[in-house]
């Protein structure tokens, strides 16, 4: 086994390295592919219309800077235009959270400069040109930027050490300081601006409240005779209801809310869940997103509660963000398949075959690449456990090959979207099966919460039990068997380590958690650092039941570096310093316990000093991780590695 102690750093500025830029048309080839090819597949993040319907605005990591810029496309289609640039000898940060004002003309959106979540605003023309910092603080996450319909104000909030609370910044005077929105003591967070400009909704206490734009006291939005959970406010074109999702259910539902009088009209109620409700522009429809399970359908129904609805866009995939064009006869949305990276595709309202507006495939072919089965194998105690199987394209019965246990971050859900990275290597030779666990979401909060106050254990035993169902397919080698899991999916494969030594030959892992006690403390007293922006920092896990003072017996038997010396596996660990959903030290203090037991052989540790939690930030960074992988694997599980082939264009 090959030996190595030191710590290796990857700069993954993208100015540092040769990016490929991956336009709508690109020439696919044939299979085998390259690296650089591979390299070419990227993926569209959010989108919003343009106020005349003629352009659709996109964020994706297509251009030049290896990470997600902000793109225009024509609806007619044609070829993308990068409106978003970066200063030279800057390292460009990722783009997101989309707005664009009434008028067209601005963008707003925002950019991390230093941690993954602590984000600031930004605005720039949507002709492009240079961006203008609205907000500055970067110790503190200002979010969701929210320009009201006549452009003069803008509404986000922010995680300060009181909480979230909403801001609103003058935008006609220079300079302007941002004001409370409401001053008070309460929480709050989300702001949505009523289309006449009069109202502002947002989230608090678990609820949606209102109140006016000038002032005054907020009221609820829906009655009291309704459970309380609701969230997710869309308002109508009138501004005289809001669409809003409610999960009391166990899933979350769609309903209708009047403004005026809290009436609740709902549109959904069954036992799966549904969310991203968007309006059309006469009101008289309502878009939303159904889960099937391990996809997602594009459905619209009436707004009044009656009819039935219809499905516009189904089969396996993942489809999000339904939005109406300004003239209401075309419905956009986010699609991605097992197979196909997520792009925009536009559908007739009325139905009808769906076209695909942008094209992250670069010069893969998607016919080349592996759809999963879908099937569930028993827990411990026969629950049924969702899985997805992936196969080599060219998969041979008669053959054994190698697999990897796919373990997910929590929350989380395995589901039938794309991972370049799992299909490059299982056109390798790998089956890949991943695994969703109870705690899994997606599939209602019955089979969420049958982890909680057991955190680590019935997990645990789940993703072990696929080892029996494994044991059943013929071309499975049992002796050479891997783990990939990154965050959630990252602690997991250290439990597997230290409960399960010797089972799996090799592990893959991203940012794991180490030790429960050690995370909390460092959240807890740097909420700062380590907040999302909806996530409360705080002493207690609701998974083990209370905090580490109430029950440190549960914590302590939870966390994996109190078991180290049971270490058996060599393991690739990979660690972003800028993460700040996991502290690196999770990281640091496993590797450095490995090493003072005279474990440094099973350890090979990597930190990516501009990465943060996902170690998707920049495509620089993800080409390393495919290489040391493929590397890893191959060498771990003893593989012989195939003869690479020349690919060569289609004609």
């Amino acid at each position: 086994m090959r030996t190595k102690t030191s710590v290796q750093k990857v700069v993954a500025v993208a100015m540092t390295v040769a990016a490929v830029t991956v336009v709508a048309g690109s020439q696919q080839r044939r299979a085998p592919y390259t690296l650089d090819d591979w390299m070419t597949v990227t993926s569209v993040g959010s989108f919003v219309w343009s106020p005349d319907g003629t352009q659709i605005y996109y964020t994706s990591d297509a251009g030049d800077s290896g990470t997600d810029e902000i793109f225009r496309i024509p609806v007619s289609g044609g070829q993308p235009t990068q409106v978003s640039r970066n200063p030279a000898g800057e390292r460009p940060n990722p783009k997101g959270n989309l707005e664009l004002s009434a008028d067209g003309k601005t963008i707003f959106y925002t950019m991390s400069n230093y941690f993954q979540n602590i984000e600031d605003i930004y605005r720039l023309p949507a002709s492009g040109g240079p961006a203008t910092r609205l907000t500055f603080n970067d110790a503190i996450i200002e979010t969701e930027p929210r320009v009201s319909p006549d452009g003069k104000t803008l509404a986000y909030f922010s995680r300060t050490a009181r909480g979230t609370k909403i801001f609103m910044l003058d935008l006609q005077s220079t300079p302007a300081w941002p004001r409370l929105f409401d001053p008070g003591p309460k929480f709050e967070r989300n702001p949505v601006w009523s289309p006449d400009g009069k109202t502002v909704a947002f989230f608090r206490e678990g609820d949606i409240w209102l109140r006016d734009a000038a002032g005054g006291e907020p009221k609820a939005l829906v009655s009291a005779e309704y459970p309380r959970g609701n969230g997710s406010p869309v308002w109508s074109p009138d501004s005289r209801r809001i669409a809003f999702t409610n999960g009391s259910s166990g899933f979350d539902q769609i309903g209708v809310a009047d403004v005026a009088t809290g009436k609740v009209t709902p549109l959904t109620y069954e036992a799966t869940d549904h969310d991203s409700p968007s309006w059309s522009p006469d009101g008289t429809l309502v878009a939303y997103i159904r889960s099937t399970g391990m996809s997602r359908d594009v459905v619209v129904t009436s707004s009044d509660g009656h009819g039935t609805p219809k499905v516009l866009a189904t089969g396996k995939g993942i489809r999000r963000s339904p939005q109406f064009a300004p003239d209401g006869k075309t419905l956009a949305y986010l699609e991605t398949t097992a197979t196909r990276a997520s792009d925009i595709w536009l559908m007739p309202v009325q139905g009808g075959t769906p076209k695909q507006l942008t094209n992250s495939m670069g010069r893969i072919n998607s016919a080349d690449l592996s759809a999963p089965e879908e099937l569930t194998y028993p827990g411990p105690d026969h629950l049924k456990i969702p899985a997805l199987l992936y196969k080599p394209k060219d998969f041979d019965p008669n053959r054994k090959y190698p697999v990897v246990v796919l373990l997910h971050g929590h929350p989380g859900q395995w589901n039938e979207s794309m991972n370049m990275m799992w299909q490059y290597l299982i056109q390798k030779g790998f089956v890949f099966i991943a695994v969703n666990p109870r705690g899994t979401v997606g599939f209602g909060d019955g089979f969420h919460d049958l982890h909680v106050g057991d955190y680590g254990g019935t997990e645990y035993e789940d993703c072990m039990a696929v080892l029996d169902y494994l044991k059943t397919l013929p071309y499975i080698d049992m002796t050479r068997k891997a783990t990939w899991g990154g965050s959630g999916g990252g602690y997991m494969s250290l439990a597997i380590a230290t409960n399960s030594p010797g089972t799996f030959q090799a592990q893959v892992i991203r940012a794991p958690v180490s030790s429960w006690k050690n995370l909390a403390m460092e959240r807890y007293v740097s909420p700062a650092r380590f907040a999302t922006p909806t996530r409360e920092p705080g002493r207690a896990r609701e998974e083990f039941g209370g905090a580490y003072t109430d029950i440190p017996d549960r914590y302590d038997e939870r966390s994996p570096l109190n078991f180290v010396e049971k270490v058996a596996a060599p393991q690739l660990l990979m660690q972003g310093l800028r993460d700040s959903s996991v502290p690196p030290n999770e990281s640091k203090r496993w590797v450095k316990r490995m090493r003072e037991l005279g474990k440094g052989d099973l350890i090979e540790y990597v930190e990516y000093p501009d990465e943060d939690h996902g170690l998707s930030r920049y495509r620089a960074s993800v080409r390393d991780e495919l290489v040391r992988i493929d590397r890893f694997l191959f060498e771990h599980l003893k593989l012989d590695r195939p003869k690479e082939k020349t690919s060569t264009a289609q004609d």
